[in-house]
This record gives structure tokens, sequence and C-alpha cells, in this order.
């Protein structure tokens, strides 16, 4: 039977996921708040670059979640106990071993970090200590996309908001009580976020087993996968990291760029960055609710719920646009004392702060249509969107930055996310022809 959607529909599952991915940014933002309340621009650069360094790693990887979702939404739309299980069990397997990869190669992905970020002497031992004691956190990092995603897929919406927010309010007590009470530093927002990530995959694994309504135990064999089958999941999630790969070039050079400008252009590009990803991560979770739908609609072989889906995203997409174009227009300038009384760091702030006004009509459309080819597993097109967006950064930054300094970098950054969309959409046929009957 085909799914019927409403605007209803689509927000029961949309505000949840909003909501529950604006806590992931929210978390980095108070990170950011905490350790600037200290007074040392070092500090807050320590953190920010330290946040690029295990992003680079997680966001790499983040595929894990992203086509967890789409293959878990898929396999809800063929309303099959071994599909919905495999959708979780061959990610969740992959995702431990990159997790304990990553522990093992600790000390070379340090230097080769250090070697392209290049911080400031001072930058560089905070951000050292934060990076050797948050490494320990990446096999549950990992595996808790795994499990959020699977959610996501399934649509199992109180879960996921659970899942998430749980583990991030609990990560910014933590933060608070540990650098403000106990005066821990870097390191104490360091621990509180391994403690969190920690506790977020025990509880991940109760409501995964809950929210199934069937036993995975039948299916553990399921975990071992054919060359064939191999190969799809390689294919589908190749075209992912390399997108990841292109965003984190993008953003790995906002932090070398930044850097290269001074310990206080880095501290307020960081607080700008932790309010565009605070946006972006609102516009995920209408992504998300996009995702389920649009895999939906290819399991169930239906063009009409996909031509509903598609017109309901640009609906909200739109709607959320206005609203959070209207939230910078009145406080973009005041938000960076959120985060630091430093008045050099200021000073750099209201220097570029009127991006944020561009950021939601620039980044929101490609944000969102992006969860619409990853839901369908149609991940090509998102590859090559991603890649031509990164070549027009590139140029801009070659082109602007000598000339205009930090306004360049930020110029940059939003032909990015113009690019993002405009390379993107023309594809969209492609999603469309898979929800047609074989």
């Amino acid at each position: 039977m085909t799914t019927v959607l409403t605007h209803k529909d689509y927000l029961k599952i949309a505000i949840p996921f909003i909501v529950s991915t604006v806590t992931q940014p929210l978390l980095g933002a108070v990170d950011t708040a905490v350790i600037g309340q200290l007074g040392s621009a070092a500090l807050i650069g320590g953190v920010a670059v330290g946040t690029v360094i295990m992003n680079t790693l997680y966001w790499l990887f983040g595929f894990f979640r992203v086509s967890t979702t789409g293959q878990s939404a898929i396999a809800l739309g063929q309303n099959s106990e071994s599909a919905k299980a495999s959708s979780l069990l061959h990610p969740f397997v992959m995702a431990a071993v990159v997790g304990v990869i990553f522990i093992l190669g600790q000390s070379l992905i340090w230097r080769g970090a250090e070697w392209i970020i290049q911080p400031e002497p001072e930058v560089a031992v905070q951000t050292r200590e934060y990076f050797f004691i948050l490494i320990w956190g990446a096999p549950f990092v990992l595996l808790n996309y795994t499990l959020i995603g699977w959610l996501m897929g399934q649509a199992k919406v109180k879960e996921t908001l659970l899942t998430q927010i749980f583990g991030n309010v609990l990560n910014i007590v933590l933060d608070i009580l540990f650098v403000v009470g106990l005066n821990m530093g870097v390191a104490g927002v360091a621990i509180a976020t391994l403690m969190a990530q920690m506790t977020t995959f025990v509880i991940g694994i109760y409501l995964v087993r809950r929210a199934a309504g069937f036993s995975f135990a039948p299916y553990l064999g399921l975990a071992k996968m054919g060359r064939q089958e191999l190969k799809t999941i390689v294919s589908a999630n190749t075209d992912l990291m390399l997108r990841t790969v292109c965003l984190l070039a993008m953003f790995n050079c906002m932090a070398r760029f930044g850097s290269a400008l001074g310990a206080e252009t880095l501290a307020a590009n960081s607080i700008m960055m932790q309010m565009t990803f605070l946006m972006s991560y609102m516009f995920e979770g209408v992504a998300n609710a996009s995702s389920v739908f649009s895999g939906k609609s290819v399991g169930e072989k239906s063009p009409g719920l996909f031509a509903r889906m598609l017109k309901v995203n640009f609906q909200w997409t739109s709607g959320l646009i206005a609203l959070l174009t209207l939230v910078m227009v009145f406080s973009h300038q005041q938000q960076v004392r959120l985060f630091t009384q430093i008045p050099d760091v200021i000073q750099q702030y209201h220097q570029v702060s009127g991006w944020l006004i561009a950021f939601p009509l620039v980044a929101g459309f490609g944000l969102t249509v992006y969860g619409i080819f990853t839901g369908s597993g149609t991940t090509r097109p998102v590859r090559n969107a991603t890649f031509m967006a990164l070549t027009v950064f590139l140029l801009a930054i070659y082109l602007t930055m000598d000339v205009w300094g930090n306004q360049g970098l930020w110029l940059a950054f939003t032909l990015f996310y113009i690019g993002r969309f405009a390379f993107l959409y023309p594809s969209i046929g492609q999603v469309r022809q898979r929800c047609v009957a074989d």
C-alpha cells in the first residue's frame, strides 16, 4: 500500500529530527562558549582546531549514518525483517573496524593533522591534549552513527530524539562541571565528550533492540557480506566518502587560512562556524525527514509519494530559510558575546558576521535536497556536485583572499554552499527514476 504523505506526517518526523540533530552543533557551540569564558584566544583556538581534526575523522566516515538511514528506509518500505536487520548489521561491523583503526593510528593521525593545519605553538599544545583524549571515543562515535542512522530510517522518531539529546545534554552538563566547576580546561571538554559518547552508545543499543520489534539473533549471519554485496555497499559509500573528503577539504581550508590570519581571527571564525553548524543541522533535520520518505518511495516503487515529498521538502525548507534569516538579521552581531568577551576576537567577528545573514538562503536548499538523494541511495550526483562546489571554493580563495583577507575566505565559503545546490538539483530525475517499478 502506497504511503500518503501529509504535512502533518512530514512534520511528525522533521521536527523531532531538527531538535535531535541541532543538539550536535549546539554541543560544539557550548564547548566553545565554556572555553571562551576563560579569556584565552589560544584555548578557543585549541578546541576549534581539535574539533576540526575530530570532525575530519568522523565526517570522513559520516556515510555510516547517511547510508544506514537510506538502506534502513528502503527496508522499511519493503517491510522485510531480514532487510531491516542487514541494513544495520553491515555498517555496524564496518564502523567497529574503522573505529579501532583510528585508535591504533592515533599518533600518525595527529602528526598529519598538525602538519596540514599548522596551528600556532600555544594553540597546538591545547589541541594535542584535546585530541589524544577524544580519539578513544572513535569506535563509539562511528557505531552511534549506525544506530542513529538505522533508527532514523525506520522513522523511530522518539528513539532517535532520546538517543541524541540525552548524550549531548549529558555532554553539555559535564562540560560545565569539568571546565567551570573543576577548572580542567581543554582536558575537561574532551573528557566530557568522551563520557557522553560512551553513554550514548549504551543507550542506542538498548533503544534499537526495543524499537526493532524483532530479535536480531537469527540474522547475525547477515553481518557476513558476499563479494557482490560488499562491492555494492563500498561503491555507494565511496561516493559519500569522496563527498565528505570535499567537505572536509573545505572546512580544513577554513581552519588553515583562518589560522594563518592569527589566533584572534581563528577564534572569531570558529564562533562563526559554530553558528553556521547550528543552522546547517536544522536543515539536516528536514533532510533526514525527506530521506525517510525518499527511501520509502523507492522501497514502495511510488513516484506519487516521491513527487509529494519533493514538494513538501521545498515548502518547509523555504519556511526554515525565512525564519533563520530573520533571526540572523536581528541577532548576528550580538551572538559573539555568548562565546567570549575578548575585545580583539569580538572585533574580528564583527568584521565578517554579516555573512551569517546570507547563509540560510545560500545553504538551505542544498542541505535538504541532499537528503533526498542519500535516502534513495542515489549517491553519485552528491559526490560530483560537492567536488564541483569545492573547485569553486578553491578558485574563489585564490582570486580573492590576497586582496580581501578574511572577507575573501567567507565569500569562498558562501559560494561553496551555492554550488552544492546548483550542481546537485539538475540530477533529481535520477532519484525519480528509482521510484518507478522495474
